[in-house]
């Protein structure tokens, strides 16, 4: 009895993972996207830190 509970507690627990995988692969495109343009931004001001003389009147 002990076993075949857990055999079905594992069954749920598989279930329930792969019910969320679509959700998942969703927020890691989200987070990538924001992470490229993070990583724009940032690059765009140490560009200005190191160059100033490219960014002077802007």
């Amino acid at each position: 009895m002990k076993i075949s509970h857990q055999v079905w507690l594992t069954l749920v627990q598989c279930f329930r993972h792969l019910s969320r995988l679509p959700q998942t692969f969703a927020q890691a495109a989200v987070q990538r996207r924001q992470r490229a343009v993070n990583d724009e931004l940032e690059t765009e001001r140490l560009d200005r830190i190191c160059n100033p003389s490219k960014y002077r009147g802007k």
